[in-house]
């Protein structure tokens, strides 16, 4: 574990410094240098944490298999069926599963540090997103290799079908249906556009791929920037479009908006918000000390973080 976790931090401190890629959102740079190599190198270190072992070969074979020799934006989620389930081990994430929306890198740093260490279980910490965190690729015909040059984004092709979109999706789904019991999401609202719309995976394929009894609540934190003057609520605008949908499921819906310790969290990190007061006051409640919101009839809870640069 401890191998993953550095490997992980030295990638979001590298983030800090350059542009954030979206997970599950190709970019038009071209696939990743070094990008087998780099395969390897991550599949290995995740099998040296102990986890049941998987022959990394075996499942570069699986994963090219499913956009070698294919047109660039004909890449289905299903086309990584087979990787997905000879690379993932576990049978369910059970009251730990974190999802999150337009928080990227902040939710790794939350998950990934040691006082929350354990407790959250995040796509990238089963086999294929540890291996493909932050990575991508495409294949050319043309060269029959990697395209290394430039790969299209998701925008580029119908369906957003492109050879690590389609990844993403596939990944995410999966997640969705090994959660189980009650869930968390670290959701941003300080988005003028709202948390909860189509233009995310959580909206499009996680939360459609959640149901009762298998899910019994999902709890929301939702975190602000006190530097945008926007501020979308628990109970407003596309929050509210997630608690109907969770409704209409039979999952229970509960909310927090600016717990302490993500008001503790985000002072620690970004010393400008110590100008707007935001660090002066201790928030709504604490994480593991939430009480009943009456609106939504639901327990309250989860602790996260966010970041101003990793907001997508």
């Amino acid at each position: 574990m401890k191998q993953r976790r550095r490997l992980r931090s030295s990638l979001f401190v590298a983030l800090i410094s350059v542009a954030c890629t979206v997970v599950g959102v190709g970019s038009q740079s071209g696939t990743t240098p070094d990008f087998k190599n780099e395969f390897f190198r991550r599949c290995n270190t995740f099998q040296g944490d102990g986890q049941s072992g998987r022959n990394c070969s075996d499942l570069w074979d699986l994963f090219t298999k499913a956009f070698v020799n294919r047109t660039t934006c004909e890449i289905d989620r299903s086309d990584y069926s087979d990787f997905l389930n000879a690379s993932i081990s576990t049978p369910t994430v059970a009251n730990k599963a974190m999802f999150w929306t337009k928080v990227y890198a902040f939710v790794y740093s939350f998950t990934g540090s040691r006082s929350q260490s354990g407790k959250y279980v995040t796509v990238v910490d089963l086999l294929p997103g540890y291996i493909m965190n932050n990575l991508n690729w495409c294949w050319s015909q043309e060269s029959n290799d990697f395209n290394y040059t430039s790969c299209p984004s998701s925008r580029d092709c119908p369906g957003g079908k492109t050879a690590s979109n389609s990844f993403w999706n596939a990944t995410s789904k999966n997640f969705a249906t090994l959660a189980s019991g009650v869930v968390f999401a670290m959701i941003n609202g300080s988005v003028s556009s709202g948390a909860f719309t189509n233009n995310s995976q959580f909206f499009t394929v996680e939360v459609p791929a959640m149901d009762y009894p298998r899910i019994t609540e999902m709890r929301v934190v939702l975190v602000h920037n006190p530097l945008i003057s926007f501020r979308e609520s628990c109970s407003n605008f596309t929050l509210k479009t997630l608690s109907e949908t969770l409704a209409a499921k039979r999952i229970n819906y509960t909310c927090v908006e600016d717990p302490s310790e993500i008001r503790q969290l985000q002072c620690q990190l970004y010393p400008e918000y110590q100008t707007t007061g935001y660090c002066s006051t201790s928030g709504q409640r604490s994480l593991n000390h939430c009480k009943l919101s009456t609106l939504f009839n639901a327990v309250v809870a989860i602790a996260v973080s966010l970041k101003t640069a990793f907001f997508f």
